[in-house]
């Protein structure tokens, strides 16, 4: 569940400031010849939480204005002397001063078994369960000032202060929610983490929607908090594979590791077994938890296939990591054994809670008799978001047969007629929305505080709202086909004025579509689809499905059908895309459009290659190449001549392929046109392979000098 969260909170201390108060804590040091660990500069990098490289760089100003000094001394637990570093008399005051001022500083702490304790760092001691400095407070606080200690332990602060290793904890959290309460699971988290604890693997936990998936998932990585780097992704109905594959690149690159980003780069559709082996390398000598959330709203079958060979290949890992899909769907999403009958992946799905557990969810009961619980237990299945709205209003003093039914009848029926419109309008969108698109219908927002008060809407911050899966479901379920429009009618109207990025643009193309404006939607697919593609969303294929093409414009049509080939071809569904790029190629002709016949010719020369017949593909790559040449595409004719020329060398015809490239050459001798770069580097790769060194150094230099004028950074 989503909490409120603090958007004033006031700004941590700086490393600076951090530093100061550090050193404060050992200037009894300064004539010691024996130097506590804490006090070189591995020993301030734990302690203020930065890389041990970046201590001189952040010490050099309090050098210079001489608060401290730097020299060598023998260091506890280190075989040589290394550098240590201490406040002078002055620094020593401006320390004392700076920790006058943050001894004021809020601070939130989360405790076990009671509620959150608002404080300040001066005070926050006397309300821990353990010892902890206030460098070591500020440490462990959030962005919202807010340290949970329930992880936390006096040997684990210990740990972190004295490790020798430069090897800093990465966390990745940004979509997590944040939980207002939680109560059971115990046993559940048990297996999880003892099974992640015992060796690398992969773990499915289904669960019906409002179950808890998500609940489980936060306090599993509350677990492993502190003891490894950390990735949480929530998958969402409109992405596809990318989405994670750009998350996991920019968690990987924060823990020094650049190679998948370098592979994102030069790859618009990763290969699964590609990605996987580069994750698990990545990952190797690094203790690791990866947590995919609402994995049942990708149906990318990069992403699948990309996690069934990471779940395979985690097996001969000797390391610490962990891959834990949480989904609503229980059909087996990786395999449970390899081929040799070793476990692969474990499957723990996710029940009701516990009536010990389910119960202290009522927290609106003054009283509430065993019989009574009973039939409320009994009612909801130990569903947590049912015995949520129980809690808050809902009435319990009726049986009813399905959880459907009881929503339906208990809840949504009692709703007034503008909270439904207000909850019909959340739903119809797909992600958190702003207040201000609500307020664009013309709706009562103030009705707001009283759905989310209900748990029936959420707040995910001051301005953003959104509701569970579970609830637009039975929404979305609830509206004619009119109304329906008409919503997504208003969502379209509020795109429209976002600026146009490509997760904007894809939710246009969807609402846009839902709501039958037809011959609008395919008019962005064709003019914005390959770049959409180009980015990864490949969710634009079951968009382009659901467009009733009998009113619109052949072009256009025929453009939504090159483009849907296309696709199919990047996912590897290769007869399907031989089949739809055939049927457009019909459609093209019959225009008597010959560019589009040339791209299609290429798509198809494309798949054939890909399903293994060099033979029909070179035919192909003729055909659309005489089309380039007639309608004087020069790009297009030096990027089939190249293609032409990696047929012919893996048929080992080296004379003719040398032939093909030759004409590259000549093209680019006849035109200095900036899009034939690419088609020279290309030349220049092939050149090589063919032992032909000198005319490949020729382009690669002449290539390399044009990206460098041109300013292009990625091709250069």
């Amino acid at each position: 569940m989503l909490g409120g969260i603090d958007m004033a909170a006031q700004a941590k201390p700086g490393v600076q400031e951090r530093i100061l108060l550090h050193l404060l804590d050992y200037s009894d040091f300064k004539d010691s010849i024996e130097v506590p660990f804490a006090l070189s500069q591995m020993g301030i990098a734990n302690a203020v939480a930065i890389a041990r490289s970046n201590v001189p760089r952040a010490i050099a100003g309090l050098k210079e204005q001489g608060i401290l000094v730097e020299r060598q001394a023998h260091v506890k637990g280190v075989s040589r002397k290394r550098k240590a570093y201490f406040l002078t008399d002055s620094g020593v005051l401006l320390a004392s001063e700076t920790w006058e001022r943050l001894s004021e500083f809020p601070v939130t702490c989360v405790l076990d078994e009671q509620p959150a304790v608002s404080t300040t760092l001066g005070s926050a001691k006397s309300v821990l369960p353990f010892e902890m400095r206030p460098v070591d407070i500020i440490r462990y606080i959030d962005e919202h000032n807010r340290l949970d200690v329930r992880n936390l332990s006096a040997d684990l602060v210990e740990r972190d202060l004295s490790k020798h290793v430069e090897k800093q904890l990465v966390t990745s959290l940004a979509d997590l929610p944040r939980l207002r309460h939680f109560y059971g699971r115990a046993t559940e988290l048990d297996n999880m983490v003892n099974l992640l604890e015992a060796r690398a693997t992969t773990l499915l936990v289904p669960g019906i929607a409002g179950i808890g998936k998500t609940t489980v998932a936060s306090k599993l990585i509350e677990r492993f908090m502190h003891r490894r780097n950390l990735l949480y992704h929530r998958c969402q109905d409109w992405e596809g594979s990318r989405s994670f594959f750009e998350s996991v690149a920019d968690w990987l690159a924060s823990m020094g590791n650049a190679e998948f980003s370098t592979y994102l780069a030069a790859t618009p559709v990763p290969q699964p077994a590609d990605a996987a082996r580069l994750l698990v390398e990545a990952l190797e000598g690094t203790p690791s938890l990866l947590v995919i959330d609402d994995f049942h709203k990708v149906s990318d079958t990069v992403l699948h296939q990309t996690f069934q060979a990471m779940s395979l290949a985690l097996l001969g890992s000797e390391e610490k990591i962990g891959l834990v899909i949480f989904s609503r769907s229980f059909k087996p999403v990786v395999p449970t054994k390899d081929a040799e009958g070793r476990i692969a992946s474990l499957v723990l799905p996710l029940d009701g809670l516990d009536p010990e557990s389910g119960r202290k969810l009522l927290t609106s009961f003054d009283s509430l008799e065993d019989e009574q619980w009973l039939h409320i237990h009994g009612l909801s299945r130990g569903h947590p978001l049912v015995l949520e709205l129980i809690n808050r209003g809902a009435s319990a003093g009726a049986f009813h047969e399905t959880l459907e039914n009881y929503v339906t009848v208990e809840i949504f029926s009692k709703l007034s007629a503008e909270q439904k419109r207000v909850l019909s309008a959340l739903s119809v969108f797909r992600e958190p929305v702003e207040l201000e698109a609500l307020a664009m219908q013309k709706l009562d927002t103030d009705e707001l505080d009283s759905l989310v008060e209900s748990g029936l809407a959420r707040q995910a911050d001051s301005e953003t709202y959104d509701v569970h899966d579970l609830i637009r479901e039975f929404l979305l379920r609830s509206l004619s086909v009119a109304l329906r429009e008409e919503f997504h009618g208003k969502c379209v109207e509020w795109y429209k004025k976002q600026s146009q990025s490509q997760d904007i643009l894809i939710e246009l193309v969807y609402h846009t579509i839902k709501s039958g404006q037809f011959d609008e939607a395919s008019a962005l697919v064709v003019k914005e689809g390959r770049q959409l593609v180009s980015q990864g969303h490949m969710e634009l294929l079951g968009l382009i499905e659901q467009i009733e093409t009998t009113d619109l414009e052949a072009d256009v049509v025929v453009g939504m059908a090159q483009l849907q080939g296309d696709i199919l071809a990047l996912l590897g569904r290769l007869p399907e895309a031989e089949e739809v790029l055939g049927n457009t190629l019909d459609l093209a002709k019959k225009a008597t459009n010959e560019q589009v016949q040339a791209e299609i010719l290429s798509s198809l020369a494309d798949v054939s290659r890909k399903q293994g017949d060099s033979d029909l593909s070179l035919s192909r790559h003729k055909m659309a190449l005489k089309l380039y040449i007639s309608l004087g595409q020069a790009r297009w004719a030096a990027r089939t001549y190249n293609n032409i020329g990696y047929l012919l060398r893996r048929k080992n015809e080296k004379s003719k392929a040398l032939e093909a490239y030759a004409e590259v050459e000549s093209i680019l001798q006849d035109s200095d046109d900036e899009d034939l770069i690419q088609s020279q580097i290309t030349l220049a790769r092939s050149l090589i392979e063919l032992g032909e060194v000198d005319r490949a150094r020729e382009h690669a230099m002449a290539s390399h000098e044009r990206t460098s004028e041109m300013g292009d950074a990625v091709m250069h």
